[in-house]
């Protein structure tokens, strides 16, 4: 009875303990019920934004949008040229990681791309060779393979023409070709980075503090002057650290370091840029037959495995359609375009001026994915299409100016001038025709403005050179002294105290070849520059003497005192202010005497006696111009010079216009007021220049140079540019008198080598000369600045032309009439032709 007690109350206490542990259980079980409920209206409602972000990751792809055309007008028939447009070339490249043959590949590519053309282009040193080819053709392109092993004491002495060229070096095509598929191979044989540039052109304290550390990875080029580091050979697990070492030496935050350390695949080795269509055509084709011979192995195989391990040997190459700017004629108006560089950055002229409006604005994709990166589409995406930039039409006539160009160019090289300028306006509206720079330069091939060749000097010039030394990181000028003095102990303790010690803190950091800048004078302050060689007693200059001057628009940046140029101005003001008529005498018997210093004579030592003003300004008479401003004053003459435009920018739409030196009337002293009036002690640009000049052609009115036609809008819509006249400067009457009074000066004065026949020209030659530091004028050869500024018809000027050389080294035609007048005449001539303007009845 007992036991049958206690075994029915343990079932009792099991029965109530199984439902306790029940009760237990769903207790447990609503409670997480309730906690996923509320988990789930926390996702879903409370914080449904922030995880809906979190999931999904927005991101902008934009659109590029097409730069604007620059076109020009010719000025007869309003059709339009295009001198800037935009155009597609590829560029080939390879991905290593998917290179299964480097020797198949490279081959392939290198006897595609080096074609016999582009191989006797490189053969030549053409500027036309392309840049991934040079190096195979080195010799081609070194200056100093025109060196000859002969003695001469000639100054600039280069090759003797009469001496044939050695031979030189160079690979014949199957070589080149082997060369470059060597380098090709090499190039991609790697399919992981193990090259990233850390510091280009380094200082000497920055390569030693990074040698000094002793990364392993990280190497020292000195001789490059380059910092690089191996991500293959970086300890990854210390990236930040050695992120944080080099961070302060070579001024890069440590952030931006961590990634150019951090290992990862090649994917693209570049091979050439700016393929010509046909080789891009070749390629495609190449590459096709490929594909198509791959098709067929794998058809052939006998399993569906074997098929699979078959691949293309040229599936790593492809082709990248680039944008580049394209220039049809690269070297009409160089300076007055402009250019794009490598990164597309707009350089000079009309390019960089009007920047913002040709490159226009780019469009934007937004766009939302997942974290996998798939695209998700919601109504968040966006699509802002591209506004394509504006093309700007230039008033540069295309004819006049490629023939102006040519003109002006044989005659930089026929009187040996550093550079010269010509502007070719029309009178009556202020449109610029022709804005011509000579040495000239292409667009397309914008560096060739480096190219330099080899010249020997004797030992007794080369101690004459001039060295200056500058600092390089804040390009100021530290020391100016002769070689010599730089290169014996002796003469370095002879230089100041103070700039010894300057040059030797910059020895510290530098070497001097990488702070020195050479020059040779040829005259008194004539100069050029000159590079160091290896060669004893060699140098190398640029081939085109300026250098990189040649991207200059000097008919707007390069201030000039004008000269004789500037008599017509003065005696129209006096014309104007009834202060003389073309008959009123002067006796011209002597120097003029302002003080015991200044002492004012005639360019050629000749005193002519009693003559008119007519003659004043035929014979370009000096002393005569003094008695002309004596009559106007300071203060009036002053304000005339403003009112033509002198000492302020004519406005032209062009950037880093100079707006030239006019000094307040206050400060004149009685020397001055004298030399102004035949253009000393006051300088303009050429365009200041002539915007002046033709207000004596076109009846008094001082109009606004236009180098801007019209501008065609992205929408189609065009805005013009109008003619403005700026002010009526002196009286139609006066405009007419100045203008008889240049006809005869040149039909019977100084101005006669500028005379076309059957056509009567207004014009003045000038020969001005070259300020030196502290105002003192230079002297010797090629000190001055020949210029000639002329206008016709005579009754009702289409044209006026500005012709100016800049340091003409011949010393019998350094001056204007010799020099400038005679290229004025061809410019002049080409134009009576090109306008059919008939000869004058004379």
């Amino acid at each position: 009875m007992l036991l049958r007690a206690h075994r029915h109350l343990t079932e009792t206490q099991r029965k109530r303990s199984l439902l306790q542990r029940m009760t237990v259980v769903h207790g447990i079980l609503l409670v997480c019920f309730l906690l996923i409920v509320a988990r789930l209206v926390e996702l879903q409602v409370v914080s449904a934004d922030e995880y809906s972000q979190n999931a999904r990751h927005g991101f902008d792809r934009l659109i590029s949008a097409r730069r604007g055309d620059i076109l020009s007008r010719n000025s007869k028939t309003n059709e339009t040229s295009v001198l800037a447009t935009n155009t597609t070339l590829d560029l080939a490249y390879v991905d290593p990681l998917l290179v299964d043959d480097p020797v198949v590949v490279a081959e392939t590519l290198a006897d595609t791309i080096l074609t016999p053309e582009f191989h006797a282009l490189c053969s030549a040193g053409s500027d036309e060779c392309p840049r991934e080819l040079a190096n195979f053709y080195a010799p081609a392109f070194d200056p100093l393979t025109t060196v000859r092993p002969f003695s001469s004491g000639a100054l600039l002495d280069l090759v003797p023409p009469a001496l044939p060229p050695p031979p030189l070096p160079l690979p014949d095509l199957p070589e080149a070709r082997r060369l470059f598929a060597r380098e090709i191979e090499r190039r991609i044989s790697t399919s992981v980075v193990t090259d990233v540039a850390l510091i280009e052109g380094g200082t000497r304290v920055q390569l030693t503090a990074v040698d000094a550390l002793h990364i392993p990875g990280v190497r020292v080029d000195t001789n490059r002057r380059r910092v690089s580091a191996n991500p293959e050979e970086i300890d990854q697990s210390r990236m930040e650290r050695i992120a944080e070492q080099l961070s302060p030496i070579i001024d890069l935050d440590a952030e931006r370091i961590v990634p150019l350390l951090r290992r990862r695949d090649l994917r693209y080795v570049p091979i050439m840029r700016h393929l010509p269509p046909h080789l891009s055509l070749a390629l495609k084709e190449i590459k096709l037959q490929s594909s198509k011979r791959t098709q067929e192995r794998r058809a052939q195989a006998l399993t569906p495995q074997a098929a699979d391990d078959i691949t293309d040997p040229l599936r790593c190459v492809a082709l990248i359609a680039e944008n580049w700017r394209y220039y049809p004629d690269g070297t009409i108006a160089s300076q007055v375009v402009g250019f794009l560089n490598l990164k597309q950055e707009a350089q000079y002229g009309v390019e960089r001026t009007f920047d913002p409006q040709l490159r226009g604005q780019k469009g934007v994709i937004s766009m939302v994915s997942d974290r996998q990166g798939r695209h998700i589409v919601t109504a968040e995406q966006t699509i802002v299409d591209p506004q394509d930039g504006d093309a700007i039409v230039l008033t540069i006539d295309p004819f006049i100016q490629q023939n102006v160009e040519q003109i002006l160019q044989d005659g930089l090289a026929r009187y040996q001038a550093d550079s010269a300028q010509a502007i070719v306006m029309d009178p009556q509206t202020g449109r610029i025709l022709a804005m011509v720079n000579a040495p000239l330069f292409s667009r397309d091939s914008y560096s060739d403005v480096y190219r330099k060749e080899a010249i020997r000097l004797p030992p007794e010039k080369e101690r004459d050179i001039a060295v200056e030394i500058y600092d390089p990181d804040t390009n100021v000028r530290v020391l100016n002294a002769y070689l010599r003095d730089l290169t014996s102990v002796e003469a370095r303790a002879l230089l100041p105290e103070k700039k010894l010690e300057e040059l030797e803190a910059l020895e510290a950091l530098y070497t001097v070849p990488e702070m020195a800048r050479y020059f040779l004078y040829l005259g008194q302050s004539t100069r050029i520059e000159l590079f160091p060689t290896t060669i004893p007693n060699v140098w190398l200059k640029y081939r085109n003497t300026i250098g990189v001057g040649a991207y200059l628009n000097r008919t707007i940046q390069a201030i000039y005192e004008p000269g004789s140029v500037l008599k017509p101005i003065t005696m129209a003001i006096a014309l104007d202010q009834g202060e003389v008529t073309p008959d009123t005498i002067y006796d011209d018997d002597a120097p003029v005497v302002k003080d015991e210093k200044n002492v004012i004579k005639n360019a050629l030592r000749v005193y002519y006696g009693n003559v008119t003003m007519s003659d004043c300004l035929a014979f370009s008479i000096n002393t005569c111009m003094t008695s002309v401003s004596d009559r106007l004053g300071k203060r009036l003459f002053h304000r005339m010079l403003e009112r033509f435009g002198f000492g302020r920018i004519t406005g032209i739409e062009l950037e880093d216009e100079q707006p030239g030196s006019l000094k307040s009337w206050r400060t004149w002293s009685d020397t001055e007021l004298a030399t102004i009036a035949f253009g000393q002690g006051i300088s303009s640009t050429p365009l200041q220049m002539i915007t002046a000049f033709a207000a004596l052609a076109n009846g008094g009115k001082l109009m606004k140079p236009i180098i801007i036609d019209h501008v065609i809008h992205a929408d189609g819509t065009v805005e013009p540019r109008e003619p403005t006249v700026v002010e009526q400067v002196i009286t139609p009457q006066a405009s007419r008198t100045i203008t008889a009074m240049l006809v005869m000066a040149v039909e019977n004065g100084y101005a006669k080598t500028a005379k076309v026949y059957g056509y009567r020209i207004a014009g003045k030659t000038g020969t001005s000369q070259i300020a030196g530091p502290g105002g003192k004028y230079e002297e010797g050869t090629g000190s001055t600045i020949a210029s000639f500024m002329g206008y016709a018809p005579m009754d009702n000027p289409r044209f006026i032309v500005l012709v100016k050389f800049d340091r003409p080294k011949n010393k019998e035609i350094s001056h204007g009439a010799a020099s400038a007048a005679p290229v004025f005449k061809q410019i002049a001539a080409f134009l009576f032709k090109y306008y059919g303007i008939p000869p004058d009845d004379l």
